[in-house]
């Protein structure tokens, strides 16, 4: 089998008035992998600081001003996105008070494997 990197995308649409500040577990990696990137999204409110944990430790140093009507992008520092098999990935508002907020997070494999979902 030859070595394949595959991207793999994570995302939360959530909604309210505004959206409450919480992390909501999205993955649990398979095998090890990286998150790569992050994105923000956000309508109507002020603002929407978001970011992504594995385990309890952020992903980006500092949280991601998510854009109004266009997504806003973020990218970890070294090792910081990095995931052991059997790490949990959340995606996190952190504060703000957005009434539609994405968080999406892309994920690189790089594995041997037939099957990565």
């Amino acid at each position: 089998m030859a070595y394949q990197r595959r991207m793999i995308t994570e995302s939360i649409r959530l909604t309210g008035a505004p959206v409450a500040s919480a992390a909501h577990v999205v993955w649990r990696a398979p095998v090890a992998c990286k998150v790569v990137a992050l994105r923000g999204y956000r309508t109507g409110g002020a603002a929407a600081a978001v970011n992504a944990q594995i385990g309890s430790t952020d992903v980006l140093a500092a949280d991601l001003t998510a854009g109004d009507a266009t997504f806003t992008s973020g990218t970890p520092a070294s090792g910081a996105g990095d995931m052991a098999a059997g790490d949990i990935l959340s995606l996190e508002v952190a504060s703000g008070d957005a009434t539609l907020v994405v968080i999406q997070a892309d994920i690189a494999v790089d594995a041997d494997v037939y099957d990565v979902a």
